[in-house]
């Protein structure tokens, strides 16, 4: 299916091509005409969340695709989950690979599309579609020798942006820590101070949190992915790093709830499709309203992130306030504390051999049942006579009243320890 329209999206200068200098600056329009001009094909430029940097300058049909990004600023949501699906979007974010595409949505003309980077970092995207005549059977080859040599322009690009990026995420950070530059910040963003607002947070899985070798790498591609689904939503946002995942202050409508915010923050896991990002945590805050309410925003939106499972999953603070208080009241333990009952315990278990704890193992699964024996054996795979059994034992050793409320609270704090 063919637009009916010319790229009638013109910018200053699109008739004109100029040779790169060496250390010159040059628009992503002028690097998508020289690329253009190699490959044989139009060109669309975007960074590493899919939003539109530049263009080649090409006059004829375009098919759907291609006219929605340019006219959209961004991928269009059915080419994203057609990457997603087909494996494409995680082999472009990890390789130099050209991917080939003969179709897509909207029965789509053929596609190149490859990487830039400059050494381990991901730079963005290039796209070349055939237009009234089929690439080459040298396009693949010629398309990845001419970002290759742009890449250096393209480089020198991002990097002034990069820096409005990071005067960006002062101004976030200004007003989710409730600075007194907050209003300022505000107004330079272009946030109602009066508005109604959301802090969703992203983080990856708690378990590799000691792995710090691709933390950096992990990080970058968590808050890419967020922009991405933030540009999609159509509302104001930014996005600012935090911890090993980052924090987004959106602004929501007037008429929107608690369950538009949620929504909000299922959609950024939906679209992590089943790659890299598919164990990644969000959360989203209560709504609030007025710039006073963004640090307790902010703080429910990190402290339910917090809790979140790490299967890939999304919380809404409003749904675990309550794991978020027993959390806080764990890490405000003193860092000795400890139940005598529990260390006999311990060192019962200890004195079985290497198929020990299994006490502990039971005494866990049994706060965890609320005090059911039959839900522990189901857990724990055993009969339930065996559980009142190992019951016995735990309170012969430990003398714990599990019988008590305030025990089994007591037991389970200190059992959440690290």
């Amino acid at each position: 299916m063919n637009a009916p329209i010319g790229e009638a999206v013109r910018r200053p200068g699109s008739a004109r091509m100029t040779p790169p200098r060496p250390g010159a600056t040059a628009s992503p329009f002028d690097i998508a005409d020289r690329i253009a001009e190699v490959v044989g094909g139009p060109v669309i430029l975007e960074d590493p969340s899919f939003r539109v940097l530049g263009y080649s300058a090409f006059v004829g049909p375009m098919d759907r695709g291609r006219a929605e990004a340019i006219l959209g600023r961004r991928i269009p949501g059915v080419w994203l989950e057609h990457l997603t699906r087909t494996g494409s979007l995680d082999r472009l974010r990890g390789t130099a690979d050209v991917v080939d595409l003969s179709d897509g949505p909207w029965k789509a003309h053929r596609r190149l599309i490859t990487a830039f980077r400059a050494g381990d970092r991901l730079l963005g995207f290039a796209w070349v579609a055939e237009g009234e005549r089929p690439l080459g059977d040298g396009a693949a080859r010629a398309f990845r020798r001419a970002v290759d040599e742009e890449t250096p322009a393209l480089l020198r690009h991002l990097e002034r942006l990069d820096a409005e990026e990071a005067h960006r995420s002062r101004l976030a950070s200004a007003l989710l820590d409730g600075l007194p530059g907050a209003p300022a910040a505000a107004d330079r963003l272009g946030f109602d101070r009066d508005g109604r607002f959301v802090v969703l947070s992203v983080a990856g899985p708690a378990q590799a949190r000691a792995r710090t070798q691709d933390g950096e790498a992990g990080r970058t591609r968590l808050l890419e992915h967020l922009r991405l689904c933030l540009d999609s939503f159509h509302r104001r946002w930014v996005v600012t790093p935090r911890g090993d995942g980052g924090l987004a202050l959106v602004a929501l409508r007037a008429e929107e709830s608690e369950k538009m915010a949620a929504r909000l923050g299922q959609e950024v896991l939906r679209l992590a499709g089943d790659g890299p990002l598919r164990t990644m945590r969000v959360a989203a805050s209560s709504v609030g309203a007025g710039l006073a309410v963004l640090p307790r925003l902010r703080a429910e939106a990190t402290a339910a992130t917090v809790v979140a499972g790490d299967d890939g999953s999304f919380v809404a603070y409003a749904d675990v306030d309550a794991e978020v208080l027993v959390a806080d009241v764990v890490a405000a333990l003193p860092a000795g504390v400890r139940l005598s009952g529990i260390d006999r315990l311990r060192a019962a278990d200890r004195g079985t051999g290497p198929e020990g704890g299994e006490l502990e193992r039971t005494l866990r699964a049994f706060l965890a049942a609320c005090g059911s024996a039959s839900a522990t054996a189901r857990e724990l795979g055993v009969h339930v006579t065996t559980v009142r059994h190992r019951l016995d034992r735990i309170a012969a050793i430990s003398g714990l009243r599990l019988d008590r409320p305030e025990v089994r609270i007591a037991c389970d704090l200190v059992l959440r320890r690290p």
